[in-house]
């Protein structure tokens, strides 16, 4: 380790503070919106019309009634050598000009930091391993899976948020939480939800409610929700 820090001292004059962490957590690798597919806006002719014919094979379901078919992947990444892994990734990133690039370099360093703090102890006396490891985990690939079977898009869950019961809003602040107290950032939240429910205002909605791993290029599932969603009309 002492090898890599004399190398990257020398390069970086013993600083490293042209290496930039965002506010919040990095999400899939190369992708900071976590969009599954492109947008209209950037779909060729031909593209749209295969889009739109997959889409029509696709079946009809609501999230909830699909929420165990989203494949789960272990998180049993390394912790091995973690110091040494950091500095040869900052020495590298000191040769790095592309700023794509860079940033890449970045997100793993980040990833790589917050393991080491995986088995620490957290203000509740309790390890970073026992909080995280209540949750399953999914990745893009597995999203990717049920999304190309089901008629469901994965997005931003703001306008969702409004009609979370009590239960969602409590998972999602308590997540946050443990989050700023592991790095310092905020976690950033997804939900699976059927394309019509991000435009129908005024019917209740069904979403799967994902966060960004501060681990790996991963999503932990915080859970799903129908009946419980709150109806602004009603109240």
């Amino acid at each position: 380790m002492s090898y890599f820090k004399n190398l990257l001292n020398a390069f970086l004059g013993k600083k490293d503070s042209n290496i930039s962490i965002p506010e919040f957590l990095i999400t899939t690798r190369g992708n900071w919106t976590g969009s599954i597919s492109m947008s209209d806006d950037e779909d060729s002719d031909e593209d749209s019309v295969k889009r739109t014919k997959d889409y029509k094979k696709k079946i009809a379901v609501k999230p909830k009634d699909v929420y165990d078919e989203l494949e789960r992947v272990p998180t049993n990444f390394s912790l091995e050598a973690l110091e040494d892994k950091i500095e040869i990734l900052k020495l590298k990133h000191s040769f790095i000009n592309q700023s794509n690039v860079k940033k890449e370099v970045n997100d793993f360093i980040e990833l790589l930091e917050n393991r080491k703090k995986y088995d620490k102890k957290a203000k509740d006396g309790k390890t970073f391993r026992e909080f995280f490891c209540k949750y399953d985990a999914t990745n893009d690939q597995k999203i990717q899976v049920l999304l190309s079977k089901y008629e469901l898009v994965m997005r931003s869950p703001d306008i969702f948020i409004p009609e979370f019961p009590a239960e969602a809003v409590q998972a999602m602040k308590i997540y946050t939480e443990k989050i700023e107290e592991l790095c310092g950032k905020k976690p950033v939240f997804f939900v699976i939800a059927t394309e019509d429910s991000f435009k129908k205002t005024y019917e209740k909605r069904d979403p799967i409610l994902l966060a960004s791993s501060p681990f790996g290029f991963y999503y932990y599932i915080l859970g799903a929700w129908d009946e419980e969603m709150i109806l602004l009309t009603e109240l």
